[in-house]
Parts: structure tokens; sequence; C-alpha cells
């Protein structure tokens, strides 16, 4: 069905998590029909010198994270309640707004998608006299106060806790969907081809395969102690993603060559076979990468999060049952050992993985934004 809609999808890059669902509502906005998408990395396009370097302030904060100077943990828990009449919150608010009216008179859209905590934009909507539906797709499992300064004309969020938390704020029960985090299209196809009950197929099960996924940017912590305990344990097959990482590849390849079940792997495009082959996969604790484990049914062990969203994330899902939090490399050794061998265990996490699963997420949220922007746009033309 051709909708002639323009979206524009407002993200920024931090981290690849918001890009990530970017690109994944742009390719099911286009399989849904609309005429044209736009996505615009709002601070990239409005301040470049001044992303640049937050941007590398952010993705390099682990490292100092670890010598005790944990300024982005500091920054994300004092901020998580602030208030949207504070003086930070208001100065917040303006950045790249300004690049952003100029983007929308430009473009025209029918509808604008935001995939990050953006401030204030409904509020400059309003100044302009832009009147165009608003929609904020939250990519976390947990709540931070800067998510609620845009008033959405919907939310998309992960779980019921999710919209819950967001009422108690005082955001409109009408204005919240549980759709889950979108994800893309092959991580749907496990909900029909793996059952509820009983293990993995028995193909897999003997493998016993460990993943190992390294983070786009920051490798995990201890990686050299994490594979050299895996590979004590009998049995056991251990794969590991390093993403674009080529020099640690490379030095693990140079550190464990005798080890024949260690395979190690650079940017893997199919990393959903590489979850649907896995016993357990050991992770950080991105929403977007937790959201594919939870729809392939893969148990997550995250380890060492970091601090912010990632470890609210992890602790929002070990609360439910649907992860574990290893703080060390003996306990990480240990959840890995109980994993592989209780099948108790993997069954009461593929029992949280389905409650979390809401459904097919993209679809739900581009539906449902094709719909009320051709709602909007016929209401508009009536006037």
């Amino acid at each position: 069905m051709k909708h002639q809609a323009h979206i524009v999808i407002l993200t920024a890059g931090y981290g690849n998590g918001h890009i990530q669902v970017a690109r994944t509502l742009e390719q099911s906005l286009y399989r849904f029909g609309a005429a044209s998408v736009s996505i615009i990395d709002l601070y990239h396009e409005a301040h470049p010198g001044m992303n640049t370097l937050s941007r590398h302030l952010y993705l390099y904060s682990p490292y100092f994270s670890a010598y005790g100077l944990d300024y982005y943990g500091w920054s994300y828990y004092a901020t998580r309640n602030l208030e949207q009449t504070s003086a930070l919150a208001k100065w917040g608010n303006l950045l790249g707004m300004k690049k952003l009216i100029t983007i929308l008179k430009e473009q025209q859209p029918d509808a604008i998608i935001s995939t990050f905590p953006f401030g204030g934009i409904s509020a400059q909507l309003k100044k302009h006299g832009i009147h165009v539906p608003l929609f904020t797709v939250v990519t976390d499992f947990s709540l931070h106060n800067r998510w609620l300064f845009t008033e959405a004309d919907r939310f998309y969020v992960a779980t019921e806790d999710l919209k819950r938390d967001m009422v108690r704020r005082g955001v409109r029960p009408e204005a919240i969907t549980v759709s889950g985090i979108p994800v893309r299209e092959p991580f749907y196809e496990r909900m029909t081809a793996q059952p509820l009950h009983g293990t993995k197929p028995i193909e897999q099960a003997q493998a016993r395969s460990v993943l190992v996924m390294m983070g786009a940017h920051i490798p995990l912590p201890d990686i050299q102690l994490i594979i050299r305990n895996l590979l004590a344990m009998p049995e056991v097959r251990v794969d590991v993603i390093c993403g674009g990482n080529d020099k640690l590849r490379r030095r693990l390849e140079r550190r464990f060559r005798d080890h024949n079940q260690l395979h190690l792997f650079g940017y893997v495009e199919a990393v959903h076979d590489r979850m649907r082959q896995a016993s357990c996969v050991i992770t950080k604790a991105g929403g977007i990468t937790l959201s594919e484990a939870i729809q392939i049914g893969t148990p997550i062990i995250v380890y060492k999060p970091f601090s912010g969203q990632e470890r609210e994330n992890a602790r929002y899902l070990e609360r439910k049952g649907a992860a574990v939090i290893a703080s060390s490399t003996r306990r990480l050794g240990e959840q890995v050992q109980e994993i592989l061998s209780s099948t108790v265990k993997r069954e009461q996490m593929l029992r949280q993985y389905h409650a979390l699963a809401a459904g097919h997420a993209t679809d739900i949220i581009v539906n449902d934004v094709l719909r009320l922007a051709g709602q909007w746009t016929i209401l508009a033309g009536s006037r």
C-alpha cells in the first residue's frame, strides 16, 4: 500500500543503537509504502565540533571509569530525574533546535520519529507553528527523564513496566504503546522457529557454544581472561565477535592460536545466526543487543555492565529473570556452567523472553506511525 508519506527520523551517533534503530525503521517504512524517509543525525548536523567531542567522551567513558573517573555514570544518575524546568534541561532542550526547524521547513515531513532523547522538540514545533505528528521510540528498558522532555504524540516502549513508570511521571497512558524495541528483521524469525519449552535443538546443545560479543567501540573488560576460562570448560565452543576491532582480533589470534575450539570473527552481518547457534551470549547491556537476544531466545549474561543506562538495562532484566550479571570472571564462569548444564535455568529464561517479546516491534511502530500520520494529514486538510 502506498502511503505517499515523507518521514523524518531523528537520531544521534552515541553508540550504534540509536542509529541502528533508525535504519531498521527506515527499511520497514519503505516496505510498508512510505514515499521517502530521511535519517538525520541532528547533533552532527547542528553542532559538528561539539558532537565529535561529546561522542568521544561518551564512547571512551568506560576506559576512564575503570580508573575511577566515572563521569558518564555520574552525569546519568545526577540527571535521571531532572525536571524540565531546571536551567540545565532548558539549555539542553535548545541544542540542535535551530537546525531542526530549518530542516523541517525545507522537508515538510508528514511525521517525525525520534530514536534519541532530544528534549524540547514539541515546544519548538509549537513555537514555530509547525503541525506534524511526533513519535518517540525509547531504546532502553529503563527510563531517564530526558526521554520525556519532548511531549510526543506517541511513545513506543519496551515493556509494561516502563509504561507504568512513564505514567507515574505524568505521561498519558493512551500516548504510550508497548511495542518492544525495534530490531532488524532476521531477529523476529526465532519466535516461530523455536519452541518455548525444552533446550536448544540437539545439534546446538551438543556444541555447547558460547557467543562473546565485544561491542561496537569498546571491548568487554578482561577479555583474554574470559576466553581462557571459557576454553578451560569441557566440550565448549567459544565464538568471539570482535566487530571492527581488527587489532584486538589479531592479538587474540596470536594469544590463543593453539585452541581449535575458539573461533574469532570481525564484523558479522548475520549475527542473528551466531546467536541462534549459541547456548548463551556474553555481552554488554545496550538496549538493542539485549532485545536481539530476547527475540532470538538466547540466554543473556552481562559482564560488568557500564555505568548508566546499560547498568540499568541489565539490572531490570536480571530482576525479571531474563539475564544474569557477572561482576567477576569467576562468577561469569559459574553462570555459563549453570546455563549450559541446567535445562530448568534455560526454560526459566525462555519464558521471560516470551513474556518480554511484545511482538514485531518494528511493524507495530511503522503501522501506527503511517496510520496516525495519515489521519493527521486528513484532519489538517479539512481545516
